[in-house]
């Protein structure tokens, strides 16, 4: 089997795993009551199989199985992790998807160890030589972004040439492309052959680089200047005005990342050739990066000593001590005066290492940001360094996760706390216990005479049904939107019946029992604008079901239903 096949069949294999995954989510069973299993098998199937395939050639099989192995296993810890720090016994169903911050950085994780992992192979040594670290990376990164825009791209084609048939009544191409069966494997597949086309053609990823690489080396003079500027004027404008901001260290890291960023491309792999300009705006890069990093770390300190630490907070620490790492490295390179700064590459190496350590201890519980920032809000509240009064309860409630809810729990039963803290923490423990209960997707229930909706209605799992019919109301999927519910038999068939009528847009949503007693949706009706008349005469009772005037034609095995000239469905004149 040639690599073209071998990448095709892994596409393919990724896509039903991740169809697999999606029905599961879909559907009640096993493993949708399983999210500390589903969360890693979803995550291991939506990367690892990406870097397989821009593995196959780079390493033995034994290697690269070896390697996916235990990158699975990082994977699996990373997403059972998350699912396990939301404090899943807590809530009335468990969310089975990772977490933004499982999804973001894991994928970081990956995407920085896979190079690293790439080069020592394609070397055969541990430590690889740093234009083999630096092409790998490269590689990957445009591999990925390549392949994603010819993904875009190909979907793009599909969409356009759905509509087209459309347009001669052939809607076959626009149902195809709307099933999850089609489309999730459909885009695996897409994916690899991007994957393979900018692999196997890779003049395309070294002129793209050369390109990008030399444009973006120009701007490193100019952000040089401007923060060299910015910095020999903070003496005469003091720090005060920095600090007022509210998010000094944000832009200041921010700032560091980017001369970061900007230096490498143009320093590169270390033995490209640049004019004076260039060289220059390196080496001033290298000495500007530590008082920016002194800066963010001390604007930081301050943060953390009048408010303790946050999530936020916990991140911008650790971006602080990789930037120090940069800092000292390049600084170092910089003050030996050694052509091509060659001290360079140890740090950026040496800075890779570190940021797979500090990724890997924030994404489980070596330094797991809801656990430091729980333990520090607590110390200052039992310090007396919080007021009771002031003290943010809701954020050990909702951002502390579990280890904010186990906080709670001892604010509320230790005997010797503070009254008003004990009674703090029981409020907000009992909102959650309120808020946990279900509630009635409507603003009033009418017509009168009718206080409640049928219990079962109430008692449906409306969130997991709105994924499979996306077309239900918005008050039943999140309840953003309010809107009105109707019981009664408005379709004559002797059984109860729930009418949602929303306001924007202007809706009905008619709701019905089936067979096995679950209320499923039957129909929906629009209505002209903004029309009162209907809603009076629902709100009265006076709704009824009529023959229709034009029967449903069938065609096709389709079923074709009627539809009105404009003037027929216009909103009645109001009775004089």
């Amino acid at each position: 089997m040639n690599t073209l096949h071998l990448r095709a069949a892994i596409g393919l294999l990724q896509g039903i795993a991740l169809y697999a995954l999606y029905r599961a989510s879909n559907h009640i069973g096993w493993l949708a009551l399983h999210p500390m299993l589903f969360s890693p098998l979803l995550l291991a199937a939506a990367s690892l199989p990406l870097l397989c395939q821009t593995g196959l050639d780079a390493m033995r099989p034994s290697r690269l199985a070896a390697w996916l192995a235990a990158l699975a296993a990082v994977v699996a810890a990373v997403g059972a992790h998350d699912r396990w720090r939301a404090g899943l016994e807590n809530i009335a169903r468990p969310d089975l998807m990772p977490g933004a911050s499982a999804v973001l950085g894991g994928g970081l994780l990956l995407f920085i160890a896979w190079p690293l992992i790439l080069a020592g192979e394609g070397e055969r040594r541990w430590r690889a030589a740093y234009p083999a670290y630096f092409d790998a990376a490269w590689k990957l990164g445009l591999q990925l972004a390549l392949s994603s825009l010819f993904l875009g791209v190909f979907w793009l084609i599909l969409f356009l040439g759905a509509e087209l048939f459309s347009l001669v009544g052939i809607n076959g191409l626009r149902q195809l492309i709307e099933q999850s069966e089609f489309a999730i494997p459909a885009s695996t597949l897409a994916l690899s052959a991007g994957l393979h086309l900018t692999d196997v053609r890779p003049g395309i990823i070294q002129g793209l680089r050369s390109l990008l690489l030399t444009l973006l080396s120009w701007l490193l003079p100019l952000l040089a200047m401007l923060i060299a500027a910015f910095l020999a004027l903070l003496p005469f404008t003091g720090l005060d005005s920095l600090w007022k901001t509210g998010h000094a260290s944000a832009l200041l890291l921010g700032a560091s990342a980017l001369l970061i960023f900007l230096l490498n491309t143009a320093y590169q792999d270390g033995r490209q050739a640049s004019g004076r300009v260039i060289r220059l705006s390196q080496r001033a890069a290298c000495l500007l990066l530590a008082p920016l990093q002194a800066l963010a770390a001390y604007s930081l300190a301050l943060r953390v000593g009048q408010y303790g630490w946050s999530p936020e907070r916990v991140f911008a620490a650790c971006c602080v001590a990789l930037g120090a790492c940069y800092a000292a490295g390049y600084g170092w390179a910089a003050l030996r005066r050694s052509p091509g700064l060659p001290g360079v590459a140890a740090a950026n190496v040496g800075a890779a290492w570190l940021s797979l350590a500090l990724l890997f201890a924030l994404l489980t519980p070596l330094a797991d940001p809801a656990r430091i920032s729980v333990s520090s809000q607590l110390a200052r509240l039992q310090a007396g360094q919080a007021n009771a009064d002031r003290f943010d309860f809701d954020f050990l409630r909702y951002r502390g996760l579990r280890y904010g809810h186990a906080a709670l729990l001892r604010l509320r039963d230790e005997p010797g706390m503070n009254v008003a803290i004990r009674r703090k923490a029981a409020d907000a423990l009992s909102e959650d216990k309120r808020e946990a209960k279900p509630k009635t997707p409507a603003q009033a229930v009418r017509p009168r005479g009718q206080t409640a909706l049928p219990a079962g209605f109430l008692a449906q799992d409306w969130k997991l049904a709105a994924k499979r019919a996306p077309e239900l109301p918005s008050c039943l999927q999140d309840g953003g939107d309010e809107c009105d519910a109707y019981v009664g038999d408005y379709s004559g068939g002797g059984k109860a019946e729930v009418l949602l009528a929303e306001k924007l847009p202007a809706r009905w949503s008619l709701f019905r029992q089936d067979a096995h007693g679950q209320w499923t949706l039957a129909a929906t009706y629009d209505l002209p604008g903004a029309c009162q008349a209907p809603l009076d005469a629902l709100a009265a009772g006076r709704a009824r079901a009529v023959a229709p005037r034009l029967p449903d034609l069938e065609a096709g095995g389709l079923r074709l239903q009627p539809r009105y000239p404009r003037a027929e469905r216009e909103c009645p004149a109001p009775r004089k």
